[in-house]
């Protein structure tokens, strides 16, 4: 699955490329009320993709530690109900010693 992921990359990358290539005219770009002119064409792309780059990088940060932080709790409540499985399992072959007892003092 990461092979194909490279691959879609790759495939991104040769378009963006592409289109600096083709793409040298300079641009006037707005951003947040600033202005900015005689930017090349190819600049704003990189920067565009490198920004949307960024931000699938970002969420996926952040689904990565929500499922590290999720394995962690279900880690802890599995460690829990084994630990409560072992004392019922003791409790049981104490009470199953206890009814032994009795029934052979009866």
């Amino acid at each position: 699955m990461a092979i194909v992921g490279w691959l879609v990359a790759l495939a991104l990358g040769i378009v963006l490329a592409l289109f600096s290539v083709g793409n040298q005219q300079p641009a006037v770009i707005n951003v947040l009320g600033a202005t900015y002119q005689d930017i090349p064409t190819w600049v704003v792309m990189l920067a565009c993709a490198a920004i949307g780059a960024l931000m699938v990088l970002v969420i996926s940060l952040v689904d990565r530690v929500r499922w590290f932080m999720a394995s962690r709790f279900t880690k802890k409540v599995l460690t829990e109900h084994k630990k409560m499985i072992i004392q019922r399992d003791n409790r049981i072959s104490e009470l199953e010693q206890e009814v032994l007892r009795l029934r052979g003092a009866a």
